[in-house]
């Protein structure tokens, strides 16, 4: 009686055996292409805004800080305002000291340079359901371990602002603003951002003379 056997291939495999073994394995990395992508589309956008919020906050707080540790170095014997007065005494003009505020500008720059170039990174661990944009289970599920690698260039610029603040008198400030452009680079992902930082470097008050008669009218309805 005719047997039937299956035919094998030499060392003992069938003929099908390789063939499904590469549709598995075919199968297994289409699968891990789609979870990548429903990754990179459901999560990385809000990794991506975690990442930036807490870099704005530590640059912000680097550039402040430093700042405030140099701030009595920077202005150290340097004059930045100049006050002519009339004959009576009374203030005829304020008048900005160009070299010494441009002085200012450039060891900001210097101090603020160096700040940033320390920034060391730092992880954050995010839940999955933030990650996942949920609003009702944002604080549940494994937490999500972020490596932030914050790099930026740092931009200073002195300028003056000025507001009314009474009957004839303005305040005029001179600032200081810190523009910091970070480059947030975490694993397969990297975004760029910007934090601006105004910091007053001295204020004062011009008085005006004040008139004899002084009228305040309620608005019409």
């Amino acid at each position: 009686m005719f047997r039937s056997s299956a035919f094998r291939l030499p060392g003992g495999a069938r003929p099908g055996l390789k063939a499904r073994a590469a549709f598995y394995c075919f199968a297994f990395l289409a699968l891990i292409m789609l979870l990548f992508f429903w990754i990179e589309r459901s999560i990385a956008p809000t990794l991506v805004a975690i990442a930036e919020s807490e870099t704005l906050r530590v640059a912000n707080e680097v550039m402040v800080s430093t700042i405030n540790e140099h701030l009595h170095t920077l202005l150290n014997g340097k004059v930045l305002l100049e006050f002519e007065t009339g004959p009576t005494g009374d203030l005829l003009y304020v008048r900005t000291n160009t070299t010494a505020l441009n002085q200012v500008q450039a060891d900001a720059l210097e101090v603020l340079q160096k700040a940033v170039a320390d920034l060391e990174g730092f992880t954050i661990r995010v839940p999955m359901g933030q990650a996942l944009g949920s609003k009702l289970f944002a604080p549940l599920g494994p937490k999500i371990p972020i490596k932030v690698l914050p790099f930026g260039s740092v931009r200073a610029q002195v300028y003056d602002s000025y507001d009314v603040t009474g009957i004839n008198q303005t305040r005029y400030n001179i600032l200081l603003r810190a523009t910091c452009s970070v480059k947030v680079i975490i694993p397969l992902i990297a975004a760029e951002t910007e934090v601006v930082t105004d910091i007053p470097l001295t204020t004062v008050l011009i008085p005006g003379k004040v008139p004899d008669t002084y009228l305040s009218f309620p608005p019409m309805r």
